[in-house]
């Protein structure tokens, strides 16, 4: 094989900030702390499905930083001992409130002060202008990339990665969700923010690779995890089976269609804790 046409690959190992916060959940969380701190807030109330790693950074910040955890679990047919998350998190100390699926769908989104005033409400996975903000600092200094790569979850961090990513770079993203629909929910985002300017301006530069989801969110993880250790046990790069495995299979698989030589980065965002 003709070396020149090899790609060139670095990876970003924000799963390295925290065993637990990691990746983008410390990035999601780092302002959040900062304002229940500076506002002398009792603490967080988040939203999470039973294997959301970000109930666990909920729940392992609250502990660090000495502030209330309290996070609403979809689904309240479970309990703190349905499986390790769950446990993790109450052995945290956050307080587990555990609702009805129609009752979540209608709550998971809510964000701003509590009719307390006391506690930060944050939406479902750190989607909130704090958590946009720390997004924003992953790719502060990245340069001369090609390619910038990650997976797609509630489209926070990919649209942080956009907004700050250099003008040259184009991003890939890997939504790990089913028929989700990754341009409509970042405009709708960035809207949200107002960054719907920024956005329009460097929407060109974003493409989407929505058929890696292997099913759905957290579908068929023994096959996601099959062919990494089949074909890149090698790297040493330990790759969860939700969100950075389908990642980067989808990655490596598009970037064999290229024939001019990319420079591209990946972004490990975390998570590696559930893959245990």
């Amino acid at each position: 094989m003709d070396n020149n046409k090899l790609h060139e690959m670095f990876v970003l190992r924000d799963d390295l900030i925290h065993p637990v916060i990691s990746g983008n959940k410390w990035r999601k969380l780092k302002f959040v702390v900062d304002r229940v701190r500076n506002e002398k807030l009792k603490g967080i109330i988040s939203y999470g499905g039973a294997f959301s790693n970000h109930i666990m950074a909920v729940a392992c910040a609250s502990k660090i930083f000495g502030f209330e955890g309290v996070i609403n679990v979809r689904g309240d047919e479970l309990s703190p001992f349905s499986n390790d998350v769950l446990r993790y998190c109450s052995q945290q100390g956050a307080r587990l409130q555990f609702l009805s699926r129609s009752e979540y769908d209608i709550s998971k989104n809510f964000y701003g002060l509590d009719n307390t005033g006391e506690y930060l409400i944050i939406p479902e996975g750190g989607a909130c202008y704090e958590g946009f903000l720390g997004a924003l600092e992953i790719v502060n200094n990245v340069s001369n990339y090609d390619i910038i790569a990650l997976a797609q979850g509630t489209t926070t961090t990919s649209l942080g990665v956009l907004l700050a990513a250099p003008p040259c770079s184009e991003v890939w993203v890997f939504p790990v969700l089913k028929n989700f629909n990754s341009i409509f929910e970042m405009e709708k985002l960035a809207h949200k923010f107002g960054r719907s300017v920024n956005f329009g301006d460097r929407k060109k530069q974003l493409k989407v690779f929505d058929q890696y989801h292997f099913g759905g969110y957290a579908k068929n993880q023994s096959e996601v995890r099959s062919r990494l250790n089949k074909q890149y046990s090698g790297l040493n790069l330990p790759l969860d089976p939700i969100y950075n495995g389908k990642a980067f299979l989808g990655m490596i698989e598009e970037l064999v269609k290229i024939t001019t030589r990319k420079k591209v980065l990946f972004i490990h965002t975390g998570g590696l804790w559930i893959n245990a």
